[in-house]
């Protein structure tokens, strides 16, 4: 019996449809791959700009520095006023090694309140005027457990 050109069609339908059904990924599978690639794309958007930030002012015991007001560099995800409140009970008063990384460590823990995780440090500057500038690099939110 001689294969009419119906017995190739379906036979082409069912040999291609199996080899594609084996090939195909699942759903989970698609979200997977495309949170890796938002994430690898956040990391190399991130990756030129902290190149390009100021260095971070090296402290030590003898530091000291009394500032009247704070200036924040990078931030988005809260707004300048909302850092400093955060920011004001180091006002006007001499901060020392210590209280700099507290400083630094209340406008991080601002930002983990919010859900976000963030670095933030003092970068270099002369610490002879009334403004103490502090540089803050905020990330993509940390994941939920679960997810």
């Amino acid at each position: 019996m001689r294969p009419t050109p119906y017995t190739l069609a379906a036979w082409a339908l069912l040999f291609g449809a199996s080899a594609g059904a084996q090939t195909m990924p699942d759903a989970g599978t698609l979200m997977r791959q495309s949170e890796q690639m938002f994430k690898q794309s956040q990391q190399q958007r991130i990756q030129p700009q902290r190149a390009s930030l100021p260095p971070e002012m090296v402290v030590d015991e003898t530091t000291v520095v009394t500032a009247q007001r704070f200036q924040f560099m990078g931030n988005q995800l809260l707004t300048t006023g909302q850092l400093q409140a955060v920011a004001l009970p180091f006002a006007n008063r001499p901060l020392k090694q210590q209280d700099l990384q507290q400083l630094t460590y209340a406008v991080s823990q601002a930002y983990r309140q919010a859900g976000w995780l963030v670095q933030a440090y003092i970068p270099r500057q002369p610490l002879t005027g009334v403004v103490l500038t502090l540089q803050v690099i905020e990330s993509i939110p940390p994941s939920k457990p679960g997810q």
